[in-house]
């Protein structure tokens, strides 16, 4: 057997056709049937055709629900609205197989909305893709800058040819030796849209070789943009979404419902977040935020792999008169409501959970997750403080 004959290129066969035939060939080589991985209930032809290649069945993880959780949507006016805005209640879907994630969540929720709700504010910084242009020297390579920021108007023109959802924001450019690192950067509306930018991208390299003499395309991505690995220009410049959740706990929630008091909860806050961070190198501040984006991005059908990024996050805890102000940066959200796995029908149906029902849009998703996962800071650092940690996942992780 090779990988050619599982790919079945038959095109009179039907997707779960071909996916059925292949489960018989994995099943003669492993000598029994699959029977729960070969699952392809509920799951639409077109998966085998752009989500997944050598499509065999399917794996189940469980979701659960936590909160409400309030949510108080900030406002680019001033003052006066936004003491008018509504508080909203959000129900969270997690997919985890981890015990005690969801409880944790559910509790940070609860303090969260007995406080008032979380404010949270969104900003939308756009997706980027960033090749690395060949010049013959360094003197081209500033040639090359040049001539991007001279030609806005016709590389705006470009990307929005490639798709009516595609706007370019803007490019940075930085030059090593010979080459020019171009980190551009584009509005993709309701999709995460990293295809889309990878497309907008390859067609502004070839206007670039067609255009400056002696300029090659090196490799249409060069880890400056950067997608799916440990960087800190995401977390500086912002990719995707920043977002920020902040809440005023009252002494009387941290007491009734976090179970701990102000000066545990800082005292915890410093040594783990900040310094624990600190000595082991790491670039972001918090308790556990990859665990609830990770959660919520494969529940609602995103790519688990921006979990690397998205996770770095910085949590901030003040003392203020009458209890403890707490906020949570997030500067890299890559989500989206349309494109990749979000169409598939569980995925869309834990969206709408999330929306009380109803289709939610990309930033509503995106409010919900950075409220979601101060929750998650607040509760383990909660749990920390009281040294219940252990007991929590020994009564509700086994």
């Amino acid at each position: 057997m090779n990988s050619l004959s599982l790919r079945l290129k038959d095109s009179n066969l039907s997707q779960k056709e071909k996916t059925t035939k292949r489960q018989a060939i994995i099943t003669s080589v492993v000598g029994s049937k699959l029977n729960s991985l070969y699952q392809i209930n509920n799951l639409p032809d077109s998966i085998g055709e752009k989500n997944c290649e050598n499509w065999l069945g399917s794996v189940s993880l469980p979701v659960g629900v936590a909160g409400p959780i309030g949510i108080i949507a900030e406002s680019e006016s001033g003052q006066e609205q936004k003491n008018n805005q509504k508080l909203t209640e959000y129900y969270i879907p997690l997919a985890t197989t981890e015990g005690a994630l969801v409880a944790s969540v559910g509790r940070g929720s609860k303090a969260i909305l007995n406080a008032g709700g979380a404010q949270v504010i969104v900003e939308k910084k756009g997706m980027t893709r960033a090749p690395v242009f060949e010049c013959e020297d360094g003197a081209q390579a500033l040639e090359l800058v040049d001539f991007l920021g001279g030609n806005v108007a016709k590389i705006k023109k470009i990307a929005k040819d490639t798709s009516r959802h595609l706007k370019y924001i803007s490019h940075q450019a930085f030059i090593r030796g010979r080459c020019v690192y171009v980190r551009f950067v584009f509005d993709t509306d309701q999709a995460m849209g990293m295809n889309m930018t990878t497309i907008a991208a390859q067609e502004v390299a070839v206007f670039i070789e067609e255009n400056v003499r002696g300029v090659k395309l090196l490799a249409l991505s060069s880890n400056v943009c950067t997608d799916k690995k440990d960087n800190l220009i995401n977390s500086i410049l912002g990719r995707g979404y920043w977002a920020q959740a902040e809440v005023i706990l009252p002494e009387k929630v941290i007491s009734e419902v976090l179970k701990t008091k102000t000066d545990k909860l800082l005292k915890t806050h410093l040594q783990k977040n900040l310094i624990g961070s600190n000595i082991a190198g790491s670039f972001s501040q918090n308790a556990q935020v990859a665990n609830v984006v990770a959660g919520i991005f494969i529940a609602t059908g995103q790519d688990p792999a921006h979990v690397v990024e998205a996770s770095k996050a910085f949590l901030s805890l003040e003392k203020v008169k009458g209890g403890l102000y707490a906020s949570l940066t997030l500067p890299n959200l890559n989500m989206g409501t349309v494109g990749g796995g979000t169409y598939l029908p569980a995925q869309s149906e834990a969206r709408k959970l999330i929306g009380g029902g109803k289709n939610i849009e990309a930033e509503e998703l995106v409010r919900v997750t950075a409220g979601a996962c101060l929750a998650g800071e607040l509760s383990l650092l909660a749990s920390l403080s009281e040294h219940t940690l252990a007991c929590a996942h020994q009564k509700l992780g086994r």
